[in-house]
């Protein structure tokens, strides 16, 4: 797979299945037009048609109550490389047969949709300026006056005055009103809704009362007052389950890193585990003919679970991303290391293929399989994957972000593009990884920062290394967020065991990241397990910047502009360290793009980012 070949492979989301019908989203990039298109896909009778395309975005589908109608949200669609449209508008549709309906219009965002269960009524999620903004023409042109501490989030960019609220959007008679007024309960985002026993039930993110930091929230509605419920922890995925409200994530807010899980909400907001021996990151649930069905992340794998009956449904080394009911059939949206996004159905825990999605990719693309083995470092066991281009080939060490996130059988355009480029690559879930449970997740903590994960991260690259039979010194390392933390750190540790180096979007210095990074409060003391107010040495002592000056690894330092999460002077501070002792070293920066630029970022500059890559290995590991 070479970076051209971005635009070639299709992903798939929001899978919906009713009766014998299937509905799916199609994601693909426009290289050509720097944009992403989204198109919906229709199954009947094991035959997929394209439902809805054209020259507007197609997404979040979902069945009606009445046969053959389907919802779905239409919107604008960017050019990237041009200025935002000023009027971005998302619109609601509802399809019967052929006839097309718009439900609901709006200037500015629709995050999310459900239909009432007498199917007379929709809930629409929005995402708009506040009233003081909206009258305003150039809105970018206006001060920005901030009275509480997050103003701003990365990929949502500045926060302080946009707020959602939630209508109720009458389907017989098309009228609407607003029964969720963002503005007057100063309510910034709205996650998830259900329908409660008596009332609306939403979970949501205000300011606490110091303005500091955003509590997430559950909050049920009585009229038009919010009441709230529950605000102690961090809930998303709100679903009814035996009559009971559950919800997906943790019980308190400042327990991370730790394993969302599933949680029992009372009445009273009292909260309870619904499963509290079951060690691993739960995704999201759902429940379909009173069965529980929900996602967990495992040893590299994302697999489906049936809850009530406590079994797995697939055995096989995949990562699920999605799940739909139809009939008394399952169906995933699946992938595999080599393999990108298809439907599967689910058939005695086998995976049979339904779609097509990818075939034209996978006949045109040369893609590549991997080598699993799970490392015994000597102090842990490491889950460690494997690309081999050949023993006298240069080899990347390519470490995730997080740390609390996993690499593993997942179809990972990063791993096919540099094995396409001639190098051998290799990846792993050091302790701080998502997928071994709780107290490996928490194993990086405190002063185990850079220290277990460290000597995991290396020891299984080595590992690694003999396992597949590679001869050649020509190694490179690499990793973006904290993956760039612990390549800075591992090269500051050790100058002189790797030839290349790239530290992408990366944490790099806790003291100053304390005061610039979007979660700059809250986050470095989850890890680091203190203020950094009464112990700054212990912030000084796990920054990479303090040991910049052991630095002599040729670096490529990339980084966005608008990166909130880690800001662009982490990336300044090591690029001038660098610079002044004569160490070889470049910055590569993007405007205009997030943390996220390398899974959502501009086409042109994803594949830009790439051959920069591409480049800078190749020309130091020779």
């Amino acid at each position: 797979m070479k970076p051209e070949n971005l635009n070639s492979f299709n992903t798939l989301s929001n899978l919906v299945g009713q009766g014998k019908t299937l509905v799916v989203q199609s994601t693909r990039m426009d290289l050509n037009n720097n944009t992403y298109v989204s198109e919906l896909w229709k199954r009947n009778s094991k035959e997929w048609k394209k439902f809805k395309s054209g020259n507007n975005n197609f997404s979040n589908p979902k069945f009606g109550n009445k046969e053959n109608t389907i919802f779905y949200i239409k919107t604008n669609r960017s050019v990237q490389n041009k200025s935002k449209s000023k009027n971005s508008f998302s619109t609601i549709c509802l399809q019967t047969g052929r006839s097309i309906e718009s439900i609901f219009k709006i200037e500015g965002g629709i995050s999310n949709y459900v239909l009432s269960s007498d199917g007379n009524f929709l809930y629409v999620i929005t995402n708009e300026w506040s009233e003081e903004f909206k009258k305003i023409e150039n809105k970018d042109s206006e001060p920005k006056y901030f009275e509480n501490l997050p103003f701003r989030f990365d990929t949502k960019g500045i926060i302080y005055n946009k707020r959602s609220h939630i209508y109720r959007v009458n389907l017989n008679t098309k009228k609407f009103s607003k029964i969720v007024n963002g503005d007057k309960n100063n309510i910034l985002s709205i996650q998830s809704l259900v329908e409660g026993k008596e009332n609306l039930i939403f979970s949501y993110d205000q300011y606490n009362s110091k303005g500091t930091m955003l509590e997430e929230k559950i909050g049920s509605l009585k009229g038009t007052e919010v009441n709230e419920i529950y605000s102690k922890g961090s809930m998303g995925n709100l679903f009814y389950y035996e009559n009971e409200l559950h919800a997906v994530g943790m019980k308190k807010r400042f327990d991370w890193p730790t394993n969302t899980t599933i949680l029992k909400v009372s009445d009273a907001g009292k909260i309870s585990y619904k499963y509290p021996s079951f060690d691993r990151n739960i995704v999201k649930a759902a429940v379909n003919n009173n069965t529980l069905y929900f996602m967990y992340e495992d040893s590299g794998k994302t697999l489906l679970r049936d809850g009530t009956n406590n079994v797995d449904l697939v055995e096989a080394d995949v990562t699920i991303k999605d799940f739909a009911f139809n009939g008394d059939k399952t169906y995933v949206i699946s992938n595999s290391f080599s393999s990108p996004d298809e439907i599967y159905e689910i058939d005695d825990s086998q995976l049979l293929k339904v779609s097509k999605a990818n075939e034209s990719f996978n006949k045109k693309v040369k893609t590549w399989k991997s080598q699993y083995k799970r490392i015994d470092t000597g102090k842990s066991q490491i889950d460690t994957w494997g690309v081999f281009v050949g023993k006298d080939k240069p080899t990347i060490l390519n470490i995730h972000g997080g740390p609390a996130s996993q690499y593993g059988f997942t179809f990972f355009d990063e791993f096919q593009t540099y094995a396409s480029a001639g190098f051998n690559v290799i990846a792993c879930n050091p302790r701080g990884s998502s997928g071994r449970g709780h107290d490996f997740l928490r194993d990086v903590c405190g002063n185990k920062w850079g220290v277990t994960d460290m000597h995991d991260v290396l020891s299984s690259f080595k590992g690694m290394k003999k396992t597949m039979g590679i001869t050649s010194r020509n190694d490179g390392i690499m990793g973006g967020s904290y993956g760039g933390f612990m390549t800075s750190w591992i090269i500051s540790h050790n100058p002189n065991m790797f030839k290349s180096a790239i530290v992408e979007r990366a944490l790099l210095n806790w003291e100053t990241m304390v005061g610039t990074s979007d979660i700059g409060i809250g986050f470095p003391e989850m890890y680091l397990l203190d203020d950094m107010s009464k112990n700054i040495n212990l912030y000084r002592k796990k920054s990479p910047i303090t040991f910049a000056s052991n630095i002599k690894t040729p670096t490529l330092i990339i980084h966005s502009e608008e990166d909130y999460r880690c800001p662009v002077e982490q990336a300044e501070q090591l690029f001038s360290n660098l610079k002044k002792r004569g160490v070889t070293s470049a910055m590569l920066r993007f405007p205009g793009e997030s943390h996220e630029l390398s899974r959502s970022g501009q086409p042109k500059h994803r594949k830009q980012r790439f051959e920069h890559i591409i480049n800078w290995h190749k020309n130091h590991l020779r």
